[in-house]
């Protein structure tokens, strides 16, 4: 019963977000393209090791946008849980204009936790949870780093499997932001889409979908609404089917 409360405040909460955000006038709408490569290490029965590397691009016009590489240690923990401990390493292409092309690179460093639940409500749906939270860490001038602050996220995720090679999947995901600096956009984004996942071996399979990113600015009267594409090459070393 909680669970399904908690659910319904979520998808009430991203509904009244994205009406709220839509109402004001300066929204920016975007084309982007992200393709991933997914890496699924087992190094024993209950820890694995995972390797991301993305790169996202604007389309129209073509352009770099963001690339980011990202490796975690998780852990299984029983009865559904598992908890996870990593760092990613983050490159954005400013400014956010894909017109311009005299752009420079900012570097991030994401030190973050993470812990996620897999509820199996039947033989073929699954219901996941995941709560992330990263330590944001950003470029200054001088080429060291300033902590800014910390983004907590939520993500709930419906998968149904329609035949033993085809997954589908539609999710929905929240990100706060928490820490003394941040003023107008506590609530920073919501993600929201679906996508199929197609496994050609136990071991190796693609996935396609869609991502609709809506973004609030540090203005809090300023967004982005990204329209993505994304494709993901997923692998794992264990042998057994891919579907984190």
């Amino acid at each position: 019963m909680r669970k399904s409360l908690l659910i319904c405040l979520v998808i009430l909460l991203s509904a009244f977000y994205t009406k709220d955000a839509l109402a004001q006038k300066n929204v920016k709408t975007q084309e982007l393209l992200w393709t991933r490569f997914a890496l699924e290490a087992k190094l024993s029965e209950n820890y694995q090791i995972h390797q991301e590397l993305e790169e996202r691009t604007y389309w129209f016009p073509w352009r770099q946008h963001q690339f980011l590489s990202r490796t975690y240690l998780r852990r299984e923990l029983g009865k559904g849980w598992n908890a996870g401990l990593g760092f990613t390493y983050f490159l954005q292409a400013l400014p956010n204009d894909p017109e311009i092309t005299d752009y420079t690179n900012r570097t991030e460093l994401r030190p973050q936790l993470e812990i996620a639940y897999k509820q199996i409500l039947s033989e073929k749906i699954e219901l996941h949870h995941r709560y992330w939270s990263e330590f944001r860490f950003f470029e200054k001038s001088d080429n060291a780093f300033e902590y800014g602050n910390n983004r907590t996220r939520y993500k709930l995720e419906l998968r149904y499997a329609l035949t033993p090679k085809i997954t589908l999947k539609a999710f929905d995901e929240i990100h706060i932001n928490l820490g003394n600096k941040i003023v107008q956009n506590v609530f920073n984004q919501n993600r929201y889409g679906g996508s199929l996942l197609y496994m050609l071996k136990d071991n190796f399979g693609v996935e396609l979908g869609y991502l609709n990113w809506f973004q609030q600015q540090e203005s809090g009267v300023d967004f982005y609404n990204r329209h993505i594409l994304r494709f993901t090459v997923r692998y794992a070393f264990s042998g057994k089917k891919s579907r984190s």
